[in-house]
């Protein structure tokens, strides 16, 4: 009676502070019965309709059919998730091909695994300004330097002879800048600029697609040594998110909304991503070179990375591309 007693107490300490009974029998694991191997992966705050494929992928249960499951982190921006993947806290990293080639440019090594997102550089600001044009003397906002977003307004300024004054801040408080007439437009990804649409009447897409074909905007990279010792791991990533993009494909977009929204922690964002997806591709696995040549090379001219690798783009970038 005793012992009894004592497992009852036990069990019932465990139900209300959490604590597992047999952790062994708790462990998550895949559809094959094998344990679950944990990856971290790194995003951007307020990026979840960026990485469609890869949050779809974990919704439908793709990683755990690989044997993986994906451990979140989130980072303010590109750059400050690379730092956080140089110093080893991170297995793998989505982020902007602009920080990333950065890094590469100052020594960092990893490869490239896959293209996850195109175009992902909205600009939105107050109503009146309906063109790229019309921020000339204006004030941006900017979410850093070293981010694919801010290549782009180097971009712009240089083909289209602008000149507008940068802020750099976080994704989230540009709206709040508007109002407060500190920035006249920002240029953000997504869903974060629909976001900001959504919660100020006064915010429109000014554009909701960057002045470049198809710009390469985010990819998914790994540890080199991850790609020598778990290969397996790194596989099952590619393939679970190429069943992602493939299920963006074949579904109604009101259907992946909803599994965005609830990656968002909010249902009610459902309106809010089906607007943000028309600022990005999430199924194209390949990154697009012309864009990616005009990116770095902006790039180079903006003395962001040594002249040296802008003269060839391809082959710089070939060395860490592993599809």
């Amino acid at each position: 009676m005793n012992t009894l007693r004592r497992v009852f107490c036990f069990a019932l300490a465990a139900a209300v502070t959490g604590v597992a009974l047999a952790p062994a029998y708790g462990q998550e694991r895949s559809p094959g019965g094998k344990p679950l191997v944990e990856v971290s992966i790194g995003d951007q705050v307020g990026s979840e309709v960026d990485y469609a494929s890869v949050w779809v992928a974990e919704y439908e249960g793709y990683f755990a059919d690989e044997g993986i499951k994906l451990i979140r982190k989130t980072y303010g921006n590109g750059p400050e998730g690379m730092l956080h993947f140089a110093n080893g806290e991170v297995d793998t990293l989505m982020a902007g091909l602009a920080p990333i080639m950065l890094a590469a440019a100052r020594g960092q090594d990893f490869k490239i695994l896959m293209s996850l997102t195109k175009n992902n550089a909205p600009l939105v600001g107050r109503k009146e300004i309906t063109d790229w044009k019309q921020l000339e003397g204006k004030i941006v906002g900017s979410p850093g330097l070293g981010t694919v977003q801010d290549a782009i307004l180097n971009y712009v300024e240089a083909t289209q002879g602008l000149k507008f004054k940068r802020v750099f801040a976080n994704v989230s408080d540009f709206a709040v800048m508007v109002d407060k007439g500190e920035i006249d437009a920002f240029i953000s990804w997504e869903p974060a600029a629909a976001t900001a649409i959504a919660k100020n009447s006064k915010l429109h897409y000014i554009a909701k697609n960057p002045p470049i074909l198809n710009a390469q905007s985010l990819i998914l990279i790994v540890n080199p040594n991850m790609v020598k010792n778990k290969p397996q791991i790194v596989a099952g990533l590619v393939n679970a998110t190429l069943r992602g993009m493939q299920f963006i494909k074949k579904n109604p977009p009101e259907k992946v909304a909803e599994i965005i929204a609830k990656k968002m922690n909010d249902s009610s964002a459902k309106p809010i991503v089906l607007n943000a997806m028309g600022s990005v591709i999430v199924t194209e696995p390949r990154l697009d070179m012309s864009s990616t040549q005009i990116i770095l090379k902006t790039m180079s001219d903006a003395g962001k990375i040594p002249a040296s690798f802008g003269k060839d783009v391809p082959g710089w970038i070939a060395k860490y591309i592993d599809y």
